[in-house]
């Protein structure tokens, strides 16, 4: 199969040193206060990322949306979209089935009751490009250090 060779690989994505998911974490928290101070996201939401390194998970929580307030959904799905396609520049998804991606995100817009009311899961969006031979990243995260 010709995409066992292929993965959607992030324009911010590494492999390696300086390239765990804690190290991911904290360049997505940089870029998106880089983007709402450049009016790229709405000023009034709040995000938390949270890591589970050993389910290899990225979890993104935004408050200060909500139904009531954006009826149509629209600013809803735009925030979710951007965030996603946000992480995904950070995210190495190898298009084999044998392979998991550098991280699995999730991305959770939360109540004031502090539920999930939306919500969107998935790997990452982007090119297609060559992989590189083995596995692009340490299987190990307890033993990766920056």
């Amino acid at each position: 199969m010709p995409e066992n060779n292929y993965a959607i690989h992030g324009l911010c994505a590494g492999t390696g040193h300086g390239y765990t998911l804690e190290a991911t974490a904290v360049r997505l928290a940089d870029a998106i206060t880089e983007l709402r101070a450049d009016d790229g996201l709405p000023a009034h939401i709040h995000t938390r990322i949270e890591i589970n390194p050993q389910q290899r998970e990225l979890v993104i929580r935004v408050w200060g949306l909500s139904v009531e307030a954006d009826p149509d959904r629209t600013e809803i799905r735009t925030v979710m979209l951007i965030l996603f396609e946000l992480s995904s520049f950070h995210n190495v998804v190898p298009l084999n089935s044998s392979e998991a991606p550098l991280f699995t995100q999730k991305i959770l817009l939360m109540d004031r009751n502090e539920k999930p009311f939306a919500g969107l899961v998935g790997a990452g969006v982007g090119d297609v490009e060559p992989l590189p031979a083995g596995t692009p990243w340490d299987t190990h995260p307890a033993t990766a250090r920056d």
